[in-house]
């Protein structure tokens, strides 16, 4: 009798978990289907023995989440055999994402082999290909505008001569906070401290990606509401009415089924672009075009397979160049949402998919693009600089130049001095600037507004045959646009007065006279004191060229044998480098690096030494063999 009780109860027990079972299977593919993936996950990962079409659907469910980590995660969960075409291909974009570009061309070929159409994969590996000379002109410069978001941004648009961006605002009635606009206005190239806009719009809930109509009258904005639990989207129409904004209602087309975002509104107010999941898209967030149709808008138009894709376009935006912009990460990218650009086919539709480039694209989330207020510039926002984070708003466009004037006089007496030699490198990247001459003598380069008070470094050497080299530190400001180098004049007998400055030595069969290069602790490069010390040597040089140079390169103690070695190396090439660009031949050059072994003042491994009596050691001992 007992044994049929426990039997019983065991049946009892088998079949509760069967039915559990069964419901977490049920809940999981109702949610699965109406594209519920966070609920979908939650429910598959009840089920015990997963299956390779449940681990599918839960690694499908984080891929359309845009959790890559967790989606290749459960793909690699099903066996190579078992992957399907469209597994591959979601792995080829997961590692596209990671920038792992030639594991994604990899998966692309076997998602081929496993049956996608060949053709779809032979543009998409082209693509890819593409990305490394997606390029758009080289004298394009972004730089983050004055005027920031404090956090996430829900888009941007440009009003006249202001831009309106969503933004964390003001405590609503539940003691959240919400996104709400604010507006920054355009004056003197600079975008003035942000201000509220429209606070009379519901403040209750969170506002963002806005359009306006030309005369800037009607406004689109979206509004985030939540349903059971999960958040929707929905855009609403508001009036300009005695100076304030009123809502005045909801698009025809929304619904609480499924959500609707991004609006753009075209420049002649007939048609809207927008966002959606409605139902018969090609998965995510679709874009959409609705006409107007006397008051009213008609029933929306999916914009295709060219521009949809199994994941999400959003800020859908026509451009001064007539191009609809919008942001991606479906198609194939830099990582994350990218933005593109698609042009009207001779049959009126929009097709012709680019990449904006990498002028525009990061690895991270890139999106809502607009035509600035500054001439010839475009406006996006960006988590780039904060890696997913914290959204700023970019401008990118031609550059916009200034001139730095240089001129060039005698010390001594205020004259100009002509046909000097003149360099100007920037420093941050170690890029030499051209110089343009005037009919003045005097020579101009050009250097960013945008760099002006930044504290960007630029170095200037001037050389003149009888004049002292000089070599100087410049950052641009508006105050110093005009630079005055004075040289001094070399005394008369340079032999004389250089040889006044050199020591002599005896060595057994010859007699070295020498003088003493320093460096700081861990650096190889030539300072300017040492360019200034070089310059000399080489000028005596050119007076006596039968003379022989011998360049000795030493470190101080500290750091490994082998590392003080390659330092001595690399300290005494940078010296022959030099003196072979003053002109001096190159069979006239012997050098040698001895690192640490000849310490000249006691500071070896163990001893505590001054900083001063460490840097005696670092030294480049400079010698002229007399014969």
């Amino acid at each position: 009798m007992t044994a049929k009780i426990q039997l019983s109860i065991l049946l009892v027990f088998f079949a509760f978990v069967l039915q559990a079972q069964n419901r977490f299977l049920r809940r999981g593919e109702k949610a699965f289907n109406k594209r519920h993936y966070s609920e979908a996950i939650a429910n598959f990962k009840h089920i015990k023995g997963k299956n390779p079409e449940i681990d599918r659907k839960i690694a499908q469910s984080y891929f359309f989440l845009g959790s890559y980590k967790e989606a290749e995660s459960y793909y690699q969960k099903i066996n190579d055999s078992e992957k399907s075409a469209g597994d591959l291909l979601s792995l080829s974009h997961i590692y596209l994402n990671y920038g792992n570009r030639k594991a994604s061309i990899l998966f692309s070929e076997q998602a081929a082999k496993a049956g996608m159409d060949k053709s779809v994969i032979e543009s998409r590996i082209k693509s890819i290909r593409n990305l490394n000379q997606v390029r758009t002109k080289s004298n394009m410069r972004l730089r983050p505008i004055s005027e920031q978001p404090l956090s996430k941004s829900l888009g941007l648009a440009v009003l006249s001569d202001k831009i309106v961006f969503s933004n964390f605002g003001n405590i609503n009635t539940k003691g959240e906070k919400t996104y709400q606009l604010f507006s920054s206005e355009f004056i003197d190239q600079e975008f003035t401290k942000a201000k509220e806009f429209a606070a009379e719009l519901d403040k209750s809930v969170d506002i963002g990606s806005i359009s306006f109509s030309a005369d800037g009258s009607l406004m689109y904005y979206t509004r985030w509401y939540t349903k059971r639990g999960r958040q929707f989207m929905e855009i609403v129409e508001a009036r300009m009415k005695n100076a304030q904004w009123k809502a005045s209602s909801i698009l025809p087309f929304n619904s609480r089924k499924y959500s609707c975002a991004h609006p753009f509104i075209s420049k002649d107010g007939k048609e809207i672009y927008f966002a959606s999941d409605m139902p018969g898209g090609f998965g995510g967030m679709d874009l959409y075009v609705s006409h107007k149709i006397g008051n009213s808008w008609g029933m929306p138009i999916n914009l295709g397979e060219d521009v949809n894709t199994s994941l999400n376009e959003i800020y859908p935006c026509i451009l001064k160049d007539g191009k609809l912009w919008f942001a991606s990460n479906g198609h194939v990218g830099y990582g994350r949402q990218d933005l593109f650009y698609a042009e009207k086919t001779q049959e009126g539709k929009w097709g012709n998919i680019a990449n904006a480039g990498s002028e525009f694209n990061s690895s991270f989330n890139d999106f809502s693009i607009q035509d600035s207020p500054a001439k010839g510039q475009l406006l996006f926002v960006s988590d780039r600089k904060e890696k997913g984070y914290v959204d700023r708003i970019y401008s990118l466009g031609a550059d916009r130049l200034v001139k730095v004037e240089l001129v060039v006089r005698d010390k001594h007496n205020q004259n100009p001095i002509s046909t000097p030699s003149i360099t100007v490198k920037r420093v941050i990247n170690d890029q030499q600037i051209p110089l343009e001459q005037n009919a003045s003598g005097t020579y101009e380069f050009d250097v960013s507004y945008y760099e002006l008070g930044r504290g960007i470094l630029y170095e200037i050497e001037a050389e003149k045959e009888g004049y002292e080299a000089l070599e100087m530190k410049y950052y641009p400001m508006e105050s110093n646009l005009n630079v005055e180098i004075l040289l001094m004049r070399l005394e008369k007998g340079l032999e004389d007065a250089f040889a006044q400055e050199l020591k002599p030595i005896h060595y057994p069969d010859k007699r070295l006279i020498f003088r003493t290069i320093h460096f700081d602790s861990g650096i190889p490069y030539l300072n300017s004191k040492a360019k200034q010390q070089l310059k000399k040597f080489a000028d005596f040089w050119k007076i006596y060229p039968d003379l022989d140079i011998v360049i000795n390169a030493h470190s101080d103690s500290r750091g490994s044998d082998e590392s003080n070695m390659i330092l001595s190396i690399k300290r005494a090439k940078k010296a022959v480098e030099y003196l072979l660009a003053q002109g001096v031949e190159h069979s006239k050059i012997v050098y040698n690096a001895y690192g640490e072994q000849f310490v000249i003042n006691g500071c070896v491994d163990g001893v505590d030494c001054s900083e001063e009596q460490h840097r005696e050691n670092r030294r480049l001992e400079l010698l002229f063999v007399i014969k």
